[in-house]
């Protein structure tokens, strides 16, 4: 009894594992998945924290600096007695007078330095730090949207060939009965060898389109589980594609087309171009800075020094001293000149490469509301490809019940509707696919909202 016992606890719990791998992995759980592991976010993500940090050490450039200066030397010990000698002469005069030198000097102070103005170096450490920290939270926000992007086309493009490996599955089979009743129909007289022939032919095609939708289809797995940040060798069972699209679906796509052809589309709070501009700016914050080379140096100081002895105590009569110090530079080796003419040419080369990311950005947006057109239109299409392909079917198995048609045209007519199939779930799959290329696109809008 125990054994059996042990039997059904064992059988429930290998169905319950069961049931827990094949649960299905929707798009929410997938870009949820994604968002927590993909490496290239992760980066960005440390990247924009890194900045952040940054900008606070940038922010201490004007902040005192404060030093404690100790140090210990050991004069060689002819001048010991040189200085005994001299020190021993110096008290008949003045009791009050201290040793100089000793066998061991130790020496302490603490030091203060308050920047006043440096030729601009801190505004400009403190301006870049700024500008560092926008531009790396510009970055992460856009490698987020790139990556939702990523798992949305990586994730129809797996339902899109799984559909496509389920439909190549059935038209082999179809196209193996199609086969055997060509032969069948030769070896009783009522057929001939050119019908074989085609049926084979069809056949050798159609186990090619498997092959090559079964890889299709692996590969797709494999580059979603990359793309969600799991181990690239894991399964995941995917809902089925259906071959209907919500009518809400398709008229926001109508809407978008008619919006973007009759106005100019507002890109200009996309994350993406706000980091192109960011380093535009860090490039002349860098001028600014190369010039301020040529400007003075002014620093407040203030020294606490305890006097040298033999001792590594801080006792004794104590001093102080404090001041402000200016610095004029007047020849640094051409330094100056030279950083602030290679400033400036970086600044002109950085201006060029955002004029060319925003003319390559929204070309893409203007190439993404065309390529929506397109696959709207073809979804239609093919939507009516496949009902009239299901009517012809429909008609033709009627004439073969009543006799009329063979049962090679029926067969024949079934490939051309799964034919049919395919067109529809590879128009619906690009549709999904340029309709999450076209909120990436146009997402800074909606957060420019919020």
């Amino acid at each position: 009894m125990a054994r059996i016992l042990m039997i059904i606890t064992l059988s429930l719990s290998l169905l319950g594992a069961a049931g827990a791998a094949a649960e299905e992995l929707t798009l929410d759980r997938a870009v949820e998945l994604a968002l927590a592991n993909n490496q290239t976010l992760r980066a960005a993500q440390y990247d924009a924290s890194a900045a952040a940090w940054g900008f606070g050490k940038s922010i201490s450039a004007w902040l005192p600096k404060v030093f404690l200066d100790s140090s210990w030397t050991r004069p060689d010990p002819e001048t010991v007695r040189d200085a005994e000698q001299s020190y021993e002469s110096l008290k008949r005069f003045s009791p009050d007078a201290q040793p100089s030198i000793f066998e061991n000097n130790y020496s302490t102070s603490i030091s203060l330095v308050q920047p006043i103005f440096n030729g601009g170096a801190e505004l400009a450490a403190i301006e870049a730090g700024n500008i560092n920290r926008r531009g790396a939270d510009l970055t992460a926000a856009d490698t987020r949207l790139q990556t939702v992007l990523d798992v949305k086309k990586s994730y129809y493009t797996v339902q899109k060939t799984k559909a496509l490996l389920r439909v190549a599955r059935e038209s082999l089979t179809l196209a193996q009965e199609s086969l055997k009743f060509a032969k069948a129909r030769l070896e009783i007289g009522a057929g001939t060898d050119s019908d074989v022939l085609r049926w084979e032919a069809e056949v050798a095609g159609a186990q090619g389109n498997l092959a090559a939708a079964d890889n299709a289809y692996a590969q797709a797995l494999m580059n979603l589980a990359r793309v969600i940040g799991r181990p690239i060798d894991e399964k995941f069972q995917l809902p089925e594609m259906g071959e209907d699209l919500e009518p809400q679906v398709l008229a926001d796509a109508e809407k978008a087309d008619l919006a973007g052809a009759k106005s100019t589309l507002p890109l200009v709070n996309h994350p993406a171009l706000g980091a192109a501009d960011a380093s535009v700016d860090l490039a002349q914050v860098n001028t600014w800075a190369a010039a301020g080379k040529f400007l003075p140096n002014i620093n407040f100081t203030y020294t606490y020094q305890w006097p040298t002895d033999d001792t590594i105590w801080l006792e004794g009569e104590r001093n102080w001293t404090m001041g402000v110090t200016v610095e004029i530079p007047l020849f640094q080796g051409l330094g100056a000149i030279m950083g602030t003419g290679q400033s400036y040419r970086q600044e002109q080369s950085a201006k060029m490469k955002a004029e060319a990311f925003d003319q390559t950005f929204f070309q893409r947006a203007y190439a993404a509301l065309l390529t929506l057109r397109s696959a709207r239109l073809r979804v239609v299409s093919a939507r009516q490809a496949v009902k009239y392909a299901q009517a012809n079917l429909a008609i033709v198995e009627k004439r073969g019940e009543l006799g009329l048609s063979s049962n090679l045209e029926v067969l024949d007519t079934q490939i051309l509707y799964k034919r049919a199939q395919s067109d529809l779930i590879g128009s619906i799959s690009d549709f999904f696919l340029a309709l999450a290329e076209w909120e990436y696109v146009t997402s800074g809008n909606d957060q420019a909202k919020h």
